[in-house]
């Protein structure tokens, strides 16, 4: 009998116990993410349950951008972030409001040496550019002679236009006889949006440590719900729009410094359908030297937009289809495919020092003090017998 009863509550005791682990642990507070699973397309996953349930964003301070290399399986959200920062030996610090992400204290650059205040960094600008393509073969735009922000073109004038005859007059040199001429590329990025020939599609531009790594995406990214071996709805997202990665390394010769850029420029669009995702991708990776202040050019990147545009008698080509049919006989769709090329322009600099640059930015009342101080320390050093030499030395020169 008494074997009966201890029965009889260990399981109500283990029931209780399980019913309080399934009010703890919400079925939308676990989280699956495959290991290949971006890090910070991880992050961005996890801080959605995070301030759903706790109210806290995630702030990610840290560099790193590679894979979480962990799988995830229906996860507590704390657990799993917990586990991805631990696994990529970063620091995970919880402040009132909100979790940070950062590198580790001591940080070294990818040849091994430790990062200081003296450590170079490079800003890297780019321009993204899409001209019409029958336009720039017309006009001849000679990308490779790109150098201190102009570049060379040329031109038949037989079939002038008002844009050739545009760029012609604001061009800084030119050879009548031959149509060669120079010109500004922002003076030539202008006149092509004005007519409506290329439009500046971003300028964005990052600083980056030498050895280290940088990246922008003007886009967004979408996400492909899949089921993994274990029957486990999954989250695989993937980055779209105008992604730029780059990688410089300053090298120094002597006297001079160059940089070897190693950059990965793409252009992805993705269009969802009902059975698959479909990803239009256009991608360039290129490897150079660069002098500071250089700019490249990486070309043939081609896209083609499709317009479709209604034309026909005004008011009867609209009509609804269920009106006699009439908009069939009056009016038609009209499909234009227009052939775009994108350009992207890179300019490389090398910055000063942050020792330097705190130099430069201290106001001329913390100069002065810092000489007082210096001054001070001088005559701390002077004993009196020496300022008594230094008068008698004075009523010679007098005499």
């Amino acid at each position: 009998m008494k074997k009966s009863i201890f029965l009889i509550l260990m399981l109500i005791l283990s029931s209780t116990i399980f019913c309080a682990d399934e009010a703890t642990n919400n079925i939308g507070e676990m989280i699956t993410l495959l290991k290949t699973t971006n890090f910070v397309d991880a992050v961005r996953a996890i801080e959605d349950i995070s301030q759903k349930y706790e109210g806290k964003k995630i702030i990610n301070l840290s560099s790193f951008t590679e894979e979480i290399g962990v799988p995830i399986k229906q996860l507590h959200w704390k657990e799993a972030l917990t586990l991805i920062v631990d696994f990529n030996e970063l620091v995970l610090e919880e402040l009132p409001g909100v979790y940070e992400i950062r590198d580790p204290e001591q940080i070294t650059s990818s040849g091994g040496e430790a990062i200081s205040p003296d450590t170079k960094q490079v800003r890297i600008s780019a321009i993204f550019v899409k001209i019409d393509e029958s336009f720039a073969k017309n006009v001849g735009i000679d990308w490779s002679t790109l150098i201190n922000g102009e570049v060379k073109a040329n031109v038949n004038f037989r079939g002038a236009s008002a844009v050739t005859e545009e760029l012609f007059t604001a061009s800084t040199t030119n050879r009548l006889e031959s149509g060669e001429y120079t010109i500004d590329i922002n003076t030539l990025f202008k006149i092509l949006e004005s007519h409506q020939k290329g439009t500046i599609i971003a300028r964005p531009n990052v600083i980056v440590l030498s050895g280290k790594n940088g990246y922008i995406q003007v886009g967004e990214d979408f996400s492909v719900k899949s089921i993994d071996e274990d029957g486990n709805t999954v989250d695989e997202f993937f980055e779209t729009g105008i992604i730029m990665e780059v990688t410089p390394t300053i090298i120094e010769q002597g006297d001079e410094e160059a940089i070897h850029l190693i950059s990965k420029v793409e252009k992805s669009t993705a269009f969802p359908g009902e059975i698959s995702t479909i990803i239009s991708r256009s991608t360039s990776r290129t490897e150079i030297l660069l002098y500071d202040g250089e700019e490249t050019v990486i070309g043939g990147l081609y896209d083609v937009d499709e317009n479709v545009t209604r034309q026909g008698i005004p008011i009867l080509k609209d009509l609804p289809w269920w009106f006699l049919g009439i908009r069939y006989l009056t009016g038609f769709n009209k499909k234009e495919k227009t052939a775009g090329e994108m350009i992207i322009i890179l300019k490389v600099e090398i910055l000063q020092p942050l020792t330097d640059r705190r130099e430069m930015r201290k106001s001329i009342s913390e100069k002065i003090q810092e000489v007082r101080k210096d001054n001070r320390k001088v005559h701390e050093l002077i004993t009196p017998e020496d300022i008594d030499l230094i008068e008698q030395n004075k009523k010679g020169k007098k005499k």
